[in-house]
């Protein structure tokens, strides 16, 4: 049975972790609020350059500018840019954007060689270890991370496809909801998405990532037909809402 003594050496070295830990929860606590601020800061200029973009892209011509052609799809080969974290234990933040990128590479690359852009370090020695083509590679630079590196990859990016090494550049990544909450997104890059609103060919059709790709009109007929019991938009304005009819 231990002594008196060790029972208080014991009691002291407990509180004396809870301290340390409570210290350390704080400073993460903080590091998240800033970097949480950051993004969310950052959103509206990002939203308002996307909505330039998709005006200019809609009113030039595909030859006006390298990253508007339509390449050769027989010539190059696609490059997938992967973002991972470069830590583990955040649960599945880093095996769903793996998941992402791995049914990316059998599903919609239609049979073709990947090449990929890794940035991350989880990303980088899962794809590294099983022998595929990486054309560029960043570790280590979510401590202090600048336009810079942004610049970088960019370039890096637009040097394959200018260079018609690569067909395509599609992009997968985590984009921020909460803290608890992230949305998986596979966006392609280049050649730019035609984001302007017009009637789509019969036929099926791949959904797309963009939030400026479906027409306010059918938003509203979806919106309609989930909320309503009718499952018609001409007869919305007669009906009432699930949701009001159960208050």
């Amino acid at each position: 049975m231990p002594s008196l003594i060790d029972l208080r050496r014991r009691i002291r070295a407990v509180k004396s972790t809870q301290q340390i830990t409570k210290a350390m929860k704080m400073i993460a606590a903080s590091r998240l609020r800033r970097a949480q601020e950051r993004v969310v800061s950052a959103r509206p200029f990002a939203q308002r350059m996307l909505a330039v973009l998709n005006g200019l892209v809609s009113r030039v011509e595909a030859d006006t500018h390298p990253l508007l052609r339509m390449p050769d799809q027989t010539a190059g080969r696609p490059l997938l840019i992967v973002i991972t974290a470069d830590r583990g234990l955040c649960g599945s933040f880093n095996s769903n954007v793996i998941k992402a990128a791995g049914q990316f590479i059998v599903n919609d690359a239609q049979g073709r060689e990947v090449a990929l852009g890794l940035v991350g370090r989880k990303g980088r020695d899962f794809f590294r270890r099983r022998g595929f083509d990486v054309r560029y590679e960043a570790a280590g630079i979510f401590q202090k991370l600048s336009f810079t590196d942004a610049e970088r990859l960019a370039n890096a990016a637009i040097e394959e496809f200018t260079s018609g090494a690569a067909s395509s550049v599609y992009l997968v990544y985590n984009e921020f909801k909460s803290v608890m909450a992230q949305k998986l997104v596979v966006e392609r890059l280049f050649r730019f998405p035609d984001w302007s609103w017009r009637p789509a060919p019969p036929g099926p059709r791949r959904r797309a990532t963009t939030s400026s790709s479906r027409s306010p009109r059918k938003s509203f007929r979806r919106c309609c037909r989930d909320t309503c019991r009718c499952r018609s938009t001409a007869r919305c304005s007669s009906r009432t809402p699930r949701s009001s009819r159960h208050r």
